[in-house]
């Protein structure tokens, strides 16, 4: 019989209390993956953190440049009745007219004043109001605009305190997948800042501009954004935000920007000149699929095929053809007839450039003289349907027995007189109470007898410092009027 060895008591205890430490470290002692995961979390959260306040330097740095633009244009009205008035006035549009206000967006881009916006944003404006940071409001002139890329330069009143102008960035280090935000009064709330990526470099044929190079965005861009900043996370401005891929009109995922150095070149011509002269060729291109070009015998080469050669164009006079390929210019491959028709309007005008042509397989050198664009657009854009008179606000003509019957006049045709025709709505004269069939009597105690009569008496009074004082008969009795 084998005797039996009792462990004392104390290395008992002493073996249990080693076990339970081991135990209670293995359940206390965190999972890795667990760590992992918590490090990851608190990483996310630093970097959403940082690209938060990115956002809210890059907004802050160019609020104080953000212009709110309210444009008011003359739309036409129908009605049978305005048909005829008209018809009896020899006028289209006179007494058919409403004062309709658009809103869009722009942005300072000197401390003197100067602004960019859209061209569609004050196209045919009567007149264009600006609301700045501050919250004042201010009259900005046109200085001219550019339908063919979709540009206007703006000019704000000067005062003592300079204008805060946008930081001017370059659209050409942006990459696909960039952080941008898109600046402006989307449906008239003004300073709104949305983020998005850069989608897209490089769009065109989308109909929007003559001339395209758009880049395309996922920043929520809305009706009454256009003419607005798009900014870099710096804040610096590399796009110029006009439209807006959409079946409804408001925002779908897709909007693009011109880009700044496009725009800063436009500006720089219409501060000089208000204009923009650009070089012509005077063909018309085909956009065609690389497949197209093959089967046409032309292989992998790139170029601009053309559609048409207008007649006595500088392209006639270099006997380019339709159907031709035009490969290079001063031996720069061209990609499309896009690439074509940016380098052919930068090129100075007057000068000779060197084409390299395909033709029916054949390769051709053919020299052109590079003319002015024939359809450039000159100065500021000049508002349809102005009325005669537009500070007082209304359109009059000589009184017939047409239109004496018409208004309910006992006119003597012996007797000349002037009649008011229409008024502009919220003119001086509409608020104070002109109405058309009115008699236009005096204009500051100048008798009124013909349209020569108003348009001298007009000519001489000063309505910016005295206002104008009219009399005016509106069948019942002469009334004194002052317009101011």
């Amino acid at each position: 019989m084998n005797p039996t060895r009792q462990t004392p008591p104390f290395v008992l205890l002493l073996v249990s209390a080693l076990f339970g430490a081991l135990i209670s470290g293995a359940l206390l002692r965190p999972d890795p993956g667990v760590q992992r995961a918590e490090a990851g979390g608190q990483g996310q959260g630093d970097s959403a953190r940082s690209l938060s306040r990115s956002f809210q330097a890059a907004a802050r740095t160019a609020r104080p440049s953000l212009l709110n633009i309210t444009t008011e244009r003359w739309e036409q009205r129908g009605g049978p009745f305005v048909r005829m008035l008209e018809n009896m006035l020899d006028q289209k549009g006179g007494a058919n007219r409403t004062l309709e206000r658009s809103y869009g967006t722009g942005f300072i881009v000197d401390e003197a004043g100067v602004a960019l916006t859209n061209h569609h944003v004050v196209e045919n404006a009567k007149r264009v109001l600006v609301r700045l940071h501050d919250g004042s409001e201010v009259s900005a002139r046109v200085l001219g605009t550019d339908p063919l890329t979709d540009l206007a330069v703006l000019e704000l009143p000067p005062r003592e305190q300079a204008y805060v102008p946008v930081q001017m960035g370059t659209a050409d280090s942006l990459e696909v997948g960039d952080w941008v935000l898109a600046a402006g009064n989307p449906f008239g709330l003004d300073q709104t800042v949305t983020a998005g990526i850069v989608s897209a470099k490089g769009r065109s044929r989308m109909g929007i501009a003559t001339y395209e190079d758009f880049i395309q965005t996922d920043a929520a861009i809305n009706p009454g954004n256009s003419g607005g900043p798009l900014l870099d996370l710096s804040g610096r401005v590399v796009g110029v935000t006009t439209a807006i891929a959409s079946r409804s009109g408001e925002y779908s995922g897709i909007g693009f920007a011109i880009p700044i150095g496009m725009a800063q070149e436009v500006v720089a011509e219409l501060r000089e000149r208000g204009r923009v002269s650009r070089g012509w060729l005077g063909v018309g291109i085909q956009e065609v699929e690389p497949e197209v070009l093959r089967r046409l015998g032309y292989g992998n080469v790139g170029g601009a095929l053309l559609s048409r050669v207008m007649p006595e164009s500088p392209a006639a006079q270099a006997q380019l053809q339709a159907g031709d390929l035009i490969v290079s210019i001063d031996g720069q491959p061209l990609s499309d007839g896009q690439h074509l028709s940016h380098l052919i309007a930068e090129v100075e005008v007057g000068k000779t450039v060197k084409l390299e042509v395909l033709r029916e397989r054949q390769r051709l050198v053919l020299e052109a003289l590079v003319v002015e664009r024939p359809d450039t657009p000159t100065g500021p854009p000049v508002s349809k349907d102005e009325p005669e008179s537009r500070d007082v606000g209304i359109s009059a003509r000589l009184l017939t027995p047409e239109l004496a019957r018409f208004f309910g006049f006992d006119h003597d045709p012996e007797e000349p007189a002037v009649v008011i025709a229409a008024v502009d709505p919220g003119s001086l004269a509409a608020q104070h109470g002109i109405r058309p069939g009115m008699i236009l009597q005096q204009v500051e105690r100048s008798p009124i007898r013909s349209l020569e009569d108003l348009e001298l008496a007009l000519k001489a009074a000063t309505l910016a410092k005295r206002g104008i004082l009219l009399r005016v008969w509106d069948g019942r009795s002469s009334n004194a009027v002052l317009l101011r």
